[in-house]
């Protein structure tokens, strides 16, 4: 009801005020669906912006998805959900879109307080790298929204990569635990402007080079982070962005930037204890699932373009299927090797294909 009064409430503005409009770019997740909605309103009009305000706050803070969505592909109705208690309702984003700050650290405070960060380990990641180096106007580097950067892409919101960072934490740390001196891998998908895969490099760099004590005692192995993207300027920027202020991860060769297709991943790089997808695949990737490692994970947003788009967990339980880099290929696809949870509604731009 909220988004309905608020749509109604942009057409009359935009009806009203047709010129010299400044126009802000606000997504909004719902229930059934995650929509952007272009919202444009007048600076000296502060009664119509205050009611936008009021209209926003009303909005609801928890998101859930449908449950009568009709499965993007069918690994979503073979596969057992891994959600406590029987429970399929994805878990909530809260306070979402509300941590902005002045500063990169207020930034990363407020998603601290927020409880969208939880894991110091993940906290002292994003404060070890200045989103404003990754995005393409500084005065919206702290803004809790997704920007721009060209090519048709976007660097996501903060609260979406710390919502992933939560995500991939615990197979790491299983990972690390389980095989002390076996090195991390992990696969970051569509690194658009490099952001995500600089935070995953100070994660895994190697421990004399981490500062923060968190990062140092985090029980996290050294690994290796390989960002992937079908655009070649992006991962031109990519490589440009992280030499601003974090080339020694390149140094270190701790993370490595590739023009690749998604769809098809880095079999090189192959087993995967993490794999972040940063764009919606059309049906899951099986070729992504089979790079990741037993007991690996996928954060992948599935759905098509323009329309109904969760984000998935995808968790390797089992190797009867091949494990790229490891088992033969003969082995194939099997979809009783994964467990998959729906997390929450949003809305991404499409994994390209190259074919």
């Amino acid at each position: 009801a909220a988004e309905q009064s608020l749509a109604r409430h942009i057409k009359a503005w935009n009806e009203q005020y047709p010129a010299n409009l400044v126009s802000t770019a606000i997504e909004m997740t719902t229930p059934l669906t995650s929509a952007r909605r272009h919202i444009n309103y007048h600076h000296s009009k502060s009664s119509n912006f205050l009611l936008f305000l009021v209209i926003l706050l009303l909005s609801p803070k928890k998101v859930f998805a449908s449950s009568s969505f009709a499965p993007t592909c069918a690994a979503e109705q073979s596969l057992a959900y891994v959600n406590k208690g029987g429970n399929h309702k994805p878990k909530p984003l809260m306070r979402a879109w509300m941590c902005h700050g002045k500063t990169h650290k207020e930034m990363v405070d407020k998603l601290a307080l927020a409880g969208i960060v939880k894991a110091s380990i993940n906290k002292q990641a994003l404060l070890s790298v200045d989103r404003r180096n990754y995005v393409l106007n500084e005065d919206y580097a702290y803004a809790d929204s997704p920007q721009p950067i060209g090519y048709g892409a976007t660097i996501s919101a903060p609260h979406m990569h710390a919502h992933v960072l939560e995500d991939l934490l615990p197979p790491l740390l299983r990972a690390s635990k389980n095989q002390p001196t076996k090195p991390l891998s992990i696969l970051d998908v569509g690194c658009g402007s490099g952001y995500l895969t600089a935070v995953f490099g100070r994660m895994v760099e190697p421990k004399g080079n981490r500062k923060a004590p968190s990062l140092h005692s985090s029980g996290l192995n050294d690994g290796k982070v390989y960002g992937i993207d079908v655009i070649p300027q992006l991962v031109e920027m990519s490589r440009t962005n992280i030499l601003k202020e974090d080339g020694d991860l390149f140094d270190s060769d701790t993370v490595q930037v590739l023009v690749r297709d998604g769809w098809k991943g880095y079999p090189k790089g192959s087993p995967f204890q993490a794999i972040h997808v940063g764009a919606a695949a059309a049906t899951f990737p099986k070729e992504l699932m089979k790079q990741l490692a037993v007991g690996g994970v996928m954060v992948v947003p599935v759905g098509p373009d323009g329309g109904t788009q969760y984000l998935y967990q995808v968790e390797r339980v089992g190797d009867s299927g091949e494990v790229v880099g490891v088992s033969d290929a003969s082995k194939g696809f099997q979809e009783e090797d994964y467990q998959v949870q729906r997390v929450l509604g949003v809305r991404y731009v499409p994994l390209v294909r190259t074919d």
